[in-house]
């Protein structure tokens, strides 16, 4: 079973590579490395079939690989897949990546690469910043120490959709990445944290609402008086999620930014 293809990914993109076998209507495995990380991609006939990187399955394996810019490939063909896990059409999965690779352009202006370190930044106008559920998701899990691709593992996103979010949290000044090796973090929030965190959650849900805040730090684990600095955005994420009222919710965590900043 001689292998067809061979190569490195900064000679010849994923995109292009998947393009060449499905016009060609290929079967076999495609073969993806890059450092200790790998994936596998199954074609049948010029068919995607079946993904898998990491916890990455499906169309997610497919478009966090096509987020490689580096990396060694390798084409074996006749080889089938163990599962189907892949529902969209080929066609549209292309068509999308083709959209996404032109955004990765602009997003690597910004992001170095997915294994990039991001933390809250300390300055900055936060007036225009409002964040969607999916972005406190994204923010919840910056501190300063996980890289985005750990944060797509955590939330069981492809790494494209937390670069997005990053680049763009990054773009309005939320955001600042943390240069050379990952830095460790374990201060604690301070009295003045909590004390401003429970008066505006208090004027948002009334009397309940220290309750509430009491019942998240508990159910995280941890102790009001001992509570992690890196836990902070995950805290205000998680009680955010009890304001029904929407317009109440995005007013609320657009103050929390500015707390959590400061």
């Amino acid at each position: 079973m001689a292998e067809v293809l061979k190569g490195n990914l900064a000679q010849l993109s994923l995109l292009d590579i998947l393009k060449m076998l499905s016009s060609g209507n290929r079967s076999g495995r495609l073969d993806i490395h890059q450092g200790s990380k790998s994936g596998e991609i199954y074609l049948q006939y010029g068919s995607l079939v079946h993904a898998v990187t990491g916890v990455q399955i499906g169309e997610k394996g497919i478009y966090t690989l096509l987020g490689w810019s580096e990396g060694d490939f390798s084409f074996t063909p006749d080889i089938e897949a163990p599962e189907q896990s892949v529902n969209m059409s080929t066609e549209q999965i292309l068509l999308e990546a083709a959209r996404q690779a032109e955004q990765w352009e602009d997003i690597k202006e910004i992001i170095s690469s997915t294994e990039a370190v991001f933390n809250i930044s300390p300055s900055g106008s936060t007036n225009t910043v409002s964040l969607k559920p999916i972005e406190w998701q994204v923010l919840a899990q910056i501190n300063g120490e996980r890289s985005i691709v750990e944060i797509a593992e955590l939330l069981e996103l492809h790494e494209f959709e937390v670069a997005k979010i990053v680049f763009s949290l990054t773009t309005a000044g939320l955001l600042h990445e943390v240069e050379g090796a990952k830095t460790m973090y374990h201060d604690v929030v301070d009295d003045l944290f909590f004390d401003q965190l429970t008066s505006i959650f208090t004027e948002v849900m009334g009397p309940i609402g220290p309750v509430i805040i009491d019942d998240e730090i508990r159910l995280l684990g941890e102790d009001r008086a001992a509570f992690p600095q890196d836990k902070a955005a995950e805290l205000v994420e998680r009680i955010s999620l009890e304001i029904a009222d929407g317009a109440k919710r995005a007013q609320f965590q657009k103050q929390m930014v500015a707390l959590l900043r400061g």
